[in-house]
């Protein structure tokens, strides 16, 4: 095979698994809102960040399905980035949680704006 055939093979692999990708999210979306969860605000992300303001909970959608939590388990949030040489800037939410299965969770965004709106919507939504 050529060069502009496996460039081909690739891409189709890329896309593939990303329209995977997308249907697993989707899928993970549909369960929470069939159990109850009432999305009242898609801070976007990932893994995605949910928030539901009637019901005081948020809603992270982790790989194995979601991890739903209450306001009062969310003991803080804050940026993290990190930046170096094998990597480019990487910028994340880290929810620093309290009664919570984990500790803290950490929800990647694509640039330190989008991190900074994503941040203070939450911070407004969740009184934090």
């Amino acid at each position: 095979m050529g060069s502009f055939q496996w460039f081909i093979v690739a891409l189709i692999v890329m896309a593939g698994l990303g329209y995977w990708n997308y249907q697993r999210i989707d899928g993970q979306r549909k369960q929470l809102v069939s159990a109850g969860f009432q999305i009242s605000d898609d801070l976007k992300g990932n893994p995605g960040l949910l928030v539901s303001t009637s019901q005081r909970q948020v809603a992270v959608l982790v790989p194995s399905g979601y991890l739903r939590l209450s306001f009062d388990q969310l003991k803080d949030a804050e940026i993290r980035f990190r930046s170096g040489a094998e990597v480019e800037t990487d910028f994340r939410i880290a929810l620093l949680l309290e009664g919570a299965p984990v500790p803290e969770v950490e929800i990647r965004y694509s640039n330190e704006h989008t991190v900074e709106i994503a941040l203070k919507k939450l911070q407004q939504l969740t009184g934090l």
